[in-house]
């Protein structure tokens, strides 16, 4: 019994010391020895201090842009300098009656042909005089416009051409002036033939049409309508008060008291565009004569207005400014 006791207790031992090697097991690392963790001092590694980076600089302000200068007023700019105003025309220059009368009605009948020809006498359309006779047409025509009349032109300057012409046709002195004895009135630029007209351009009631050859055409109004022989009286005093002399034999012939020489040199003609045909550039001159004063300058290829024929010069219109070019140098616009 004592034996078994014994063994007991010792397998009790045994059994102790088992379980004490076991957790000694358990208590050290993996792979390690046996020492005791203590008994081994590692000396403590201080971790390198990381320098702190140098905090960046802060950015220069960026300059505040300077503000855009404020654009200079563009000056005004200069008035263009007025034209010179065209010099008055002298009293024997011929001008056209409808630049300076414009409420004038032109009804040239020996430019058509409704005449007593049948036949169209004048090369040009456009009525010309004197500059002296149109100022007084001018004052007449203030006159008549006070009762809302006005002046109708049947006929104006006649070149002596076109009274060869129709002395040709109508070689009658009754009817034509022979042009052998001398030339009409009207070619001397100081005579027309007129009659009157209202607001709405009806001709107002007068002896006779134009060119009425009979006994009622003359200035004895005796056979005429009363109301025909008032508008002719009225219109034959307007035209005395002003200058004009009436002819006893045709109610609408008047001419100026002031006289001129007939004209042989200005011709009208039909009004067309020429060009300057010539190296660089050709003169418009005052008067008819290459020393005669320059008004302008036309470069080659220019295109100017042709009005009349005077002699080797073409009376021409070029930018509103009118003279006189040599006709050998300028050529017709095709």
């Amino acid at each position: 019994m004592k034996r078994i006791l014994g063994y007991i207790c010792l397998l009790m031992i045994v059994c102790v010391l088992f379980s004490c090697s076991a957790a000694s097991e358990e208590h050290s690392e993996p792979g390690g020895t046996d020492k005791d963790e203590a008994s081994v001092t590692k000396p403590e590694s201080k971790p390198t201090p990381v320098p702190k980076p140098e905090p960046e600089p802060e950015p220069e302000p960026k300059p505040e842009p300077e503000p855009e200068p404020e654009p200079e007023p563009e000056p005004e700019p200069e008035p263009e300098p007025e034209p010179e105003p065209e010099p008055e025309p002298t009293e024997d220059s011929f001008v056209k009656v409808s630049d300076y009368i414009p409420d004038l009605v032109v009804d040239l009948r020996y430019g058509t042909e409704n005449n007593f020809t049948g036949k169209v006498i004048y090369v040009s359309d456009t009525l010309w005089l004197r500059y002296g006779t149109v100022k007084k047409l001018i004052q007449v025509q203030a006159e008549l416009a006070e009762q809302e009349l006005y002046l109708k032109v049947w006929d104006g300057f006649r070149p002596p051409s076109a009274q060869w012409k129709l002395w040709d046709i109508c070689p009658d002195p009754t009817y034509v002036s022979d042009p052998n004895k001398g030339f009409s009135s009207h070619s001397r630029g100081n005579t027309v033939d007129i009659t009157l007209v209202d607001a709405l351009g009806n001709e107002v009631t007068m002896p006779t049409d134009f060119d009425d050859f009979s006994k009622l055409a003359d200035r004895d109004y005796s056979d005429c309508s009363a109301e025909a022989a008032q508008n002719a009286v009225m219109l034959e005093e307007i035209m005395k008060k002003y200058g004009f002399r009436p002819y006893s034999g045709e109610w609408w012939h008047f001419t100026d008291t002031t006289s001129y020489a007939v004209e042989h040199t200005f011709t009208p003609i039909k009004e067309e565009w020429y060009y300057a045909d010539c190296n660089e550039y050709i003169s418009l001159r005052k008067e008819t004569s290459t020393a005669s004063e320059v008004i302008q300058r036309i470069p080659k290829g220019a295109h100017l207005w042709a009005m009349a024929i005077c002699g080797d010069f073409v009376y021409a219109d070029y930018g509103g400014k009118r003279g006189y070019v040599l006709h050998s140098y300028i050529e017709k616009v095709s």
